[in-house]
């Protein structure tokens, strides 16, 4: 049976934001990547969640890689030479063919930004929204990921005899998401905060125990 690809947002005060579920049919078995990818998710950011958040927000997001197109990216060591040139040239840097690889890279260097800009942030800063991006490999610190467990949950109880088809996850996805209400999005978003605060916290006392670990040494030392 195909899979379902989908996206969505919601928040403590207003549970999904309306009429901004993306779910469509995966049409491989290998890597969703192909089909959720950074033209896709723009899309929906641009013409769908943009246009339905109620008001200013700070967005939650993590670093998927469709999630993290970067404006004008700098090129690598990996890229061709005619892309340095171009990357370059745009930036009104004189560069051309007839130089090094190692010469183009310095420029590069030289010339990128010091922060990185992604097309995605940019688009939300256009509608007066922030966008807030989640530690590498801690999705833990965003509630949907909560969310998404009761969803699949329902799904699950519900999708227990013939037919297995993706018309009829489609509605049980489409009905779960009516059973998710915005005190179940209150309560996994406090959850989430009291773990980040949690994990900051323990982080400081982290950092205590190393100060005063090198502080002995280096009395030790003396």
């Amino acid at each position: 049976m195909a899979r379902l690809i989908i996206c969505h947002a919601g928040s403590a005060k207003y549970g999904f934001v309306e009429n901004a579920l993306l779910a469509f049919q995966s049409k491989t078995t290998n890597d969703y990547h192909e089909e959720m990818n950074a033209s896709t998710l723009k899309e929906w950011f641009q013409n769908v969640l943009l246009f339905s958040l109620p008001e200013p927000s700070v967005i939650f997001m993590d670093n998927a890689s469709y999630h993290s197109f970067q404006i004008q990216k700098p090129p690598t060591q990996a890229n061709k030479k005619e892309e340095m040139v171009a990357w370059l040239q745009a930036k009104g840097i004189d560069a051309n063919m007839q130089m090094l690889k190692a010469e183009l890279i310095k420029l590069v260097k030289e010339n990128k930004a010091a922060n990185v800009q992604y097309e995605i942030d940019e688009l939300a800063l256009e509608y007066d929204h922030g966008v807030l991006r989640i530690l590498p490999y801690h999705c833990q610190y965003n509630a949907i990921e909560l969310i998404w467990a009761q969803i699949k949950g329902y799904a699950a109880r519900q999708n227990t005899s013939p037919p297995f088809s993706t018309k009829k996850m489609m509605t049980l996805l489409k009905e779960a998401r009516g059973e998710v209400i915005r005190d179940d999005w209150a309560k996994v978003v406090e959850k989430t905060k009291n773990l980040i605060m949690e994990h900051f916290d323990r982080d400081i006392r982290i950092d205590s125990v190393i100060d005063n670990d090198n502080n002995i040494y280096t009395c030790r030392r003396r």
